[in-house]
């Protein structure tokens, strides 16, 4: 084996003692890449350390404090025939056994009803239990115990709207079907959208967004006037050009589909238009405010991360106008008119004043653990909340478990600090995001042990990577659901263990996509992504789509056992050093790795070293791509030549001294591949994206020395059990190539267990969504076939 050595820079040599004697002590005689036969995570068992001790047992309770918003009074004992009304009384009650827990702990028992929350309900230390003795807060019916946040309108006050006042904005198809309600002091002031922020109503359970133009997608930018100004590269201390209402400076466009006059007058009128959507980049959806339209010219009022620009030839700029009365054409849909202070809502089937429950979702999380150990909340609904819906913050084994949340401005729930705290058996939907996850610690390698298991996910508004984040040391996401949405999971992790999940109908609208995200970083080693089945995500057209990438150079993603069928272009995108794909089956995808060319000469990683020199000079200083600076960042200076980094991940010494720009010690093996038609695709240009626009490819002596690349083995579709209901067990009489582990596909998924204890047929629900897409391939832009993946609304299912 040949080993090259790049020259570091003077400014690096110390920081990194390099030393091509010592490098050349370092390195054995084979390949450093991890081959599958020494890969502790192809094993079986390599999950138990994040599953073991994970929750607190299930047990008996040896006091139940009974809770009641229906007939409960809180001067009551809490009994089941004399109930307590709130959960601050039963929080207070359960205080009273603080230091003298019965055995079993207390179960706190909430019976149906909705307990409006207009500030949060606190844990502290003194509300937490013992492994042997928990404290547990649980509804009598998931669907029926109810906390809400939000500002609740007197439903009562909502009249029919008169539809020759609204004339001439109204929309014809609107004509004797809204109503409408004054809403004045904060909750007016939620409603309006000064800060660009989406706002939304909740009727009846769901969740209801602001007219828009189309209903549906986006429209498509024709002519671009006038790209505006970008801040994304802006050099250090300068600044964008100022701007006003009467004086906007953003880009300016033209639709290709025609702009209806009343969406100008109605802009003349109000000057509260926002963009939604692409206008630049596909992977990156921007809500911007209209500073002007005029005769079907649309400009936007300032600067923005990237202009608009038409780069992509294959996929067309797509955006859509929000807040636009003009276009209330559908039920679900609703406007607020700033002027007159009032609210005009196309209802929901089953709407009636006298009942129906109109909610503006805001306000603090409505529920907060700080520091508590061994507290579940379980078997409950979560909705109309504001940033965030739940928060533990520290503590030890605290548990969100068998509920709903639903219907919140922002984050589900949110988790920082602490050593395993969790979430399972939960739905997520109508949120902006599921839930963020972080704990451990980068320098130290400490592991929290934080997990998020058995979730089901969907419906969610983040676009791109986030609707799941996951930051920290030593987490486990497994056994989720997440579909029919575009967003998914972000990680910035070490030792991350991510297995048995479905993704399906995802990133749909979005180019340059994944289900499963990192990127730009060099600590994040030891993330395993393994047996998890992606299937049916949609190429629109423009960047690739595919399900794991590790992006813009990151290291250390292990991606083994996973099967992917109709998962985009790829299977997965790596260009960056200590990545495996190993022991995959990649279906009916043109791809199956994806990678980009990189230097791998002496004088070629001289120029990488070289170029980090820009961030502080030409960029910020730790901007992505800041290499050397972030990692330090993240794990302390020259961390990789200590314990516990150099005894736990010594390949990050290995690779940093080597060629880190690379793909040094990757490993690509015992892969089986079906209907590709270009195994390795070697993108010849840079990873820009203009440079994405690049046809030029590389071959194999493009890829470093020191790594493990085989190309995957052809399969054919037979070898499966039953395609049309998605049963990607080996058939029977299939022999598998030699050394190719199991999968155990049969456990992907959602299980029944203590929290779930049901879960949606899988051949019913795989096979539909096969019959659905069967002739779905993807590949160009289509915007009928992209519409035809956005879910129907709730109200209307």
């Amino acid at each position: 084996m040949q080993t090259r050595v790049g020259a570091i820079p003077s400014m690096f040599v110390a920081r990194i003692h390099f030393s091509i004697a010592l490098i050349g002590s370092l390195l054995p005689s084979t390949s450093l890449a991890q081959r599958l036969e020494d890969a502790d995570y192809a094993k079986p068992g390599y999950s138990s350390r994040f599953v073991r001790g994970s929750m607190t047992p299930l047990v008996a309770p040896g006091k139940v404090i009974h809770v009641s918003a229906e007939s409960g009074k809180d001067s009551n004992p809490g009994t089941a025939d004399a109930p307590l009304r709130s959960l601050d009384a039963a929080r207070d009650a359960v205080r009273l056994h603080h230091g003298k827990l019965p055995s079993g702990g207390i179960e706190v028992r909430i019976g149906p009803g909705i307990y409006r929350l207009s500030k949060s309900l606190t844990f502290g230390p003194e509300d937490s239990g013992t492994r042997e003795a928990p404290i547990v807060w649980r509804g009598a019916d998931r669907s029926k115990v109810i906390l809400s946040g939000g500002t609740l309108l007197d439903s009562t006050d909502f009249q029919k709207a008169d539809s020759a006042e609204l004339d001439p904005q109204l929309h014809p198809d609107a004509r004797g079907k809204l109503w409408s309600i004054v809403v004045t002091g904060k909750a007016g002031d939620d409603l309006r959208s000064t800060d660009g922020k989406s706002r939304f109503i909740s009727m009846d359970g769901h969740m209801l967004g602001v007219a828009r133009w189309p209903n549906t997608g986006y429209h498509h930018i024709g002519e671009i006037l006038d790209p505006g100004p970008a801040t994304r590269h802006l050099p250090p201390g300068k600044k964008p050009p100022e701007y006003s209402r009467e004086n906007p400076t953003g880009g300016r466009f033209r639709f290709r589909e025609t702009l209806s006059t009343a969406v100008n007058d109605e802009f003349l009128r109000t000057g509260r238009m926002w963009v939604e959507g692409y206008p630049h980049n596909d992977w990156y959806f921007q809500r911007e405010p209209v500073g002007r339209i005029e005769d079907g010219t649309v400009q936007l009022l300032r600067h923005t991360r990237y202009c608009v620009e038409d780069h992509i030839k294959s996929m067309p700029r797509r955006v859509r106008l929000v807040n636009v009365l003009a276009e209330l054409d559908q039920p679900g849909e609703w406007y607020f008119d700033e002027k007159g202070g009032r609210l005009i809502v196309w209802p929901t089937p089953g709407f009636d004043p006298s009942k129906s429950r109109v909610t503006i979702p805001e306000g603090p999380p409505l529920v907060a653990l700080r520091n508590t150990s061994h507290l579940t909340l379980r078997d409950l609904t979560f909705e109309n909340t504001g940033d965030v819906a739940i928060t533990i913050d520290g503590g030890h084994q605290n548990l969100i478990a068998a509920s709903t949340i639903r219907n919140g401005l922002g984050r589900g729930v949110r988790i920082e600090g602490g050593t395993r705290n969790g979430i399972t058996g939960c739905d997520f939907h109508d949120l902006f995001s599921a839930f963020s996850i972080r704990g451990g610690d980068f320098k130290s390698l400490e592991r929290c042990y934080h997990f998020a298991t058995n979730n089901r996910i969907h419906d969610c508004r983040l676009r791109g990577y986030g609707v799941v984040g996951l930051d920290g040391v030593g987490l486990r996401f497994a056994h989720n659901l997440l579909h029919d949405m575009n967003g998914a999971v972000s990680f910035k992790t070490a030792d991350l263990l991510m297995e048995y999940n479905e993704f399906f109908n995802i990133g749909y609208e979005m180019g340059d996509f994944n289900v499963a995200y990192t990127g730009a970083q060099w600590h994040t080693m030891g993330n395993v992504l393994r047996y998890n089945f992606v299937h049916h995500l949609l190429e629109p057209g423009g960047h690739p789509v595919c399900p794991f990438r590790n992006d813009d150079g990151g290291a250390g993603l292990k991606i083994f056992g996973n099967v992917f069928y109709r998962a985009g272009r790829c299977a997965a995108q790596f260009h960056g050093p200590a990545n495996t794909l190993q022991n995959n089956i990649s279906l009916e995808a043109p791809v199956f790795w994806w990678t980009l060319k990189r230097p791998i000469t002496e004088a070629g990683v001289s120029r990488e070293w070289d170029d980090l020199a820009r961030f502080g000079r030409d960029l910020p200083k730790g901007d992505k791509g800041d290499f050397l600076h972030n990692l330090e960042s993240r794990i302390g200076e020259d961390a990789w030549n200590r314990s516990p980094w150099q005894d736990q991940y010594p390949e990050l010494r290995r690779f940093i001294r080597s060629n880190p720009f690379a793909q040094t010690l990757c490993c690509v093996e015992r892969n089986y591949a079906s209907g590709c038609r270009e195994p390795f695709h070697i993108h010849g240009g840079d990873g820009t994206v203009r440079g994405m626009e690049d046809k030029r490819t590389g071959t194999f002596a493009d890829l470093p020395k020191e790594g493990v690349f085989e190309l995957p083995h052809p399969i054919t579709l037979d070898a499966f059990r039953d395609i049309e209901a998605l049963d990607f067990r080996f058939a029977a009489g299939f022999s598998p190539m030699e050394g190719f582990a199991p999968i155990p596909f049969d456990r992907i998924g959602l299980r029944k267990d203590s929290f779930r204890t049901s879960v949606p047929d899988r051949t019913t629900y795989r096979s539909a969504t096969y019959e659905k897409f069967e002739k779905d391939r993807g590949g160009r832009y289509q915007p009928e076939k992209v519409n035809a993946r956005y879910p129907t609304p709730s109200y209307l299912r």
